[in-house]
């Protein structure tokens, strides 16, 4: 369920955003590309929660973030993310070696779905017998967990926002609190379905998702018409202006003007 989520790259781009860059818009989810799984190693094969994006810009790869569902605290899941990051890492080393340059980072966060907060077996201190005269020998390894019964994070994209809130107040059973938090907000009917799956709330999500259906076909319009006028703004400055002139002044990237221009 969660993997269908965040194969939406504008979603993907938000959490990561938010979870791991404070909020703050690093990644664009038009430089994203997902990776095939199956094509790093056979235990990946088996990774059917897991997803891979890459972040890139032609041919120059920033960095990987890898995501991976979870329902249960698991006291493997230090030891598996210590696996996958190995083998990604090794198969960007193997593409790279010759050049010997530094490899791209590569994050891993396990969303977790489950209720009860993740206290244990964040580490792989947590995870061994440690004692003093071993522990300086061995590195420790952290596991990032974001748990969506304690978020706090609002996320920028609105169906992300919705989908994790929403998993939140059915733990809570405050739908009273969503229904208030989203009133007249534009979601997707597909992340809607998702969350009345995932949390098994459909009649608490019925009355919403009547309202919404309505705000999405409005806000559907009301957008179309907002393009349409800054397509006929761009294309009547483009007699008198340059291409970078244009996006100086309406502050909007030269490749998209360029576009609106070729529909022509």
């Amino acid at each position: 369920m969660t993997k269908k989520l965040f194969e939406d790259k504008e979603v993907f781009a938000s959490f990561i955003n938010g979870v791991i860059y404070h909020g703050k818009k690093i990644l664009s989810s038009h430089h994203l590309k997902e990776i095939n799984l199956s094509t790093i190693s056979d235990s990946f094969k088996e990774r059917i929660r897991d997803i891979v994006q890459v972040y890139q810009t032609g041919d120059e790869i920033f960095s990987l973030y890898h995501i991976e569902s979870q329902s249960v605290v698991d006291f493997s899941m230090v030891f598996r993310m210590m696996e996958y990051q190995a083998e990604l890492y090794l198969k960007k080393f193997k593409e790279n070696h010759r050049h010997r340059e530094k490899l791209p980072p590569i994050i891993s966060v396990v969303f977790y779905t489950g209720k009860e907060e993740w206290k244990q077996y964040r580490s792989l201190y947590e995870c061994v017998q440690l004692s003093k005269e071993i522990e300086p020998w061995i590195s420790d390894y952290k596991l990032h967990v974001f748990g969506w019964a304690q978020n706090e994070i609002e996320f920028d994209n609105m169906d992300l926002n919705f989908f994790v809130w929403g998993l939140k107040y059915s733990y809570q059973n405050k739908w009273e609190y969503l229904m208030t938090k989203f009133k007249n907000k534009i979601i997707k009917r597909g992340k809607m379905k998702m969350l009345s799956e995932m949390c098994g709330q459909k009649e608490e999500l019925k009355d919403m998702e009547e309202r919404v259906e309505v705000t999405h076909e409005l806000g559907s319009y009301q957008r179309r018409m907002i393009d349409r006028g800054e397509c006929n703004v761009i294309k009547t400055l483009s007699q008198t202006m340059s291409v970078e002139e244009i996006s100086n002044a309406i502050q909007k990237p030269i490749e998209d003007i360029k576009r609106i221009l070729e529909s022509r």
